[in-house]
This record gives C-alpha cells, sequence and structure tokens, in this order.
C-alpha cells in the first residue's frame, strides 16, 4: 500500500534526508526534542499497520523486521524476546510473516529467520 509522506512539523529537525537503510529502502532521520525518528519509506501492505493513537504505525513484527539489519544480534535478541513475552507476536506469527514473496530477499527478515526457533506447533 503506498501512502503519501506526512509533513514534516516546523519544530522537527530534519538530520539526514533521504538515505538508505540495512535493507535497501530510503529513509529519513529527524529529531523531534530529544528524539530520533526514522523514517522508512516502503510499500506496506495493510497487515503490517496499526494506528496507535490515530497514528498510522508499523506493527512490533514488521518494526523488528526492518530494524534488524540496523541493529547488533544481542539487541535483536533482546527485543525479540521481550516482544514474544509481551505477546506483541508469536514465533507462528513471524515465521509465517517471513514466509510472504515481499520478505525474500529482505535482509532484516534474513536476520530474524536465523535467530527465530522453529515453528511453534
Amino acid at each position: 500500500m503506498h501512502r503519501e509522506p506526512l509533513p514534516i512539523p516546523d519544530d522537527v529537525l530534519l538530520v539526514e534526508p533521504l538515505g538508505v537503510d540495512g535493507n535497501g529502502l530510503l529513509t529519513e532521520r529527524m529529531r523531534f526534542g530529544d528524539r530520533e525518528i526514522i523514517a522508512h519509506h516502503d510499500d506496506l501492505p495493510e497487515t503490517d499497520i496499526i494506528v496507535v493513537h490515530g497514528i498510522p504505525c508499523t506493527t512490533a513484527l514488521r518494526t523488528v523486521i526492518d530494524l534488524a539489519p540496523e541493529i547488533s544480534r544481542e539487541q535483536l535478541g533482546s527485543i525479540v524476546a521481550e516482544f514474544l513475552e509481551r505477546g506483541l507476536f508469536t514465533v507462528g506469527d513471524a515465521w509465517r510473516r517471513l514466509a510472504e514473496p515481499d520478505m525474500a530477499g529482505r535482509r532484516g527478515a534474513e536476520l530474524l529467520r536465523r535467530l527465530l526457533p522453529p515453528t511453534e506447533n
């Protein structure tokens, strides 16, 4: 699904316009006060989008896939363990999403495949 980019508010400092992330996607890095915001530009299926307080965001699983190439294996393992513990997704959910065609060549998906235990029964 293609969405138009959101306008950048005047109080957001654009730090890195149109860089490329570890998945080969265009990104923009911004600062909003003391918070860093990274906007990844990609066509997303509706199943990867959740609305939080009226703001469309990626699901926890999609966020893990997108961040995987940008963080260490230890950080990735820690995040995945926390998200599984919190019930944000299951191992089965992850394996099903990773099996979809758009994940075939995505670097973050491959890193997650290497980390996940076998499918739950």
